[in-house]
């Protein structure tokens, strides 16, 4: 079992147009790549800090520039929420995440992860405090269930991030507007991770989701070309009329 970091663009759907890029981590075991979610919550909290820590710094040290239209462009970054609850872990993800916000002039954004579903939702709101003002807007990423959203709810999140593998069909729009509902209550915006397809991009752009990162290594045609010939972005407006 390994843990990679990987970075990914970050699409504004309303426009179409990329507007940064996220940090992503992928376990990679019996030569698959997976989400990380389900291998950190194997590992011991003080493993999943370390985890953390050296994926975001490896991570990081290898951008140079983020691609990201109009404004500074965002730099999404997860962590562990085991990692953050840590004074230690939450110093350090913050001091990295900092470093990087000011050398690339980024306007960061935090996802929390690995959140328990039975977690009091005061804990999370006790974190929250201690990452502010260094981090002020922060995303919760979970699955879409009952029990997670009750935990997240009235935590003054400013958004939600789901896997598209977590959606029993990323491509059907209707399905994602009744998640987008159903999360609405958690936070005002929402990222919707790794889409593989045109077809899902429009998916979630007709739903009404803020926000798509897309793995580009899985999609073919166009939009794989034009990543590539724009450096690994996606070019403007790209995701809405592909």
């Amino acid at each position: 079992m390994a843990f990679d970091p990987i970075l990914r663009p970050v699409v504004a759907l309303k426009s179409g147009r990329t507007r940064g890029s996220v940090l992503d981590r992928v376990l990679r075991e019996d030569g698959e790549e997976k989400p990380a979610e389900p291998g950190l919550a194997r590992l011991s909290s003080y493993d999943i800090e370390q985890v953390d820590r050296g994926l975001l710094s490896e991570g990081l040290a290898q951008v140079k520039v983020l691609q990201g239209e109009g404004r500074s462009p965002l730099l999404f970054a997860p962590a562990a929420f085991a990692t953050l609850a840590s004074p230690r872990g939450r110093r350090d993800v913050v001091e990295i995440l900092a470093d990087a916000q000011k050398r690339l002039n980024a306007r960061l954004v935090l996802e929390i992860t690995n959140l328990d579903p039975g977690l009091p939702p005061s804990r999370l709101v006790e974190v929250l405090s201690l990452l502010r003002p260094a981090c002020r807007t922060v995303f919760a990423r979970i699955k879409v269930e009952r029990r997670a959203i009750r935990a997240i709810t009235d935590c003054t999140l400013a958004g939600v991030a789901i896997e598209a593998a977590h959606i029993a069909d990323p491509e059907d729009e209707d399905l994602l507007t009744r998640v987008r509902l159903v999360l609405a209550n958690v936070g005002p915006r929402m990222l919707l991770h790794n889409l593989r397809s045109t077809a899902a991009i429009h998916a979630a752009h007709g739903a009404g989701i803020s926000y798509a990162s897309l793995d580009l290594a899985h999609m073919g045609g166009a939009l794989r070309n034009l990543a590539n010939k724009s450096g690994g972005e996606v070019a403007p407006a790209a995701a809405r009329f592909l």
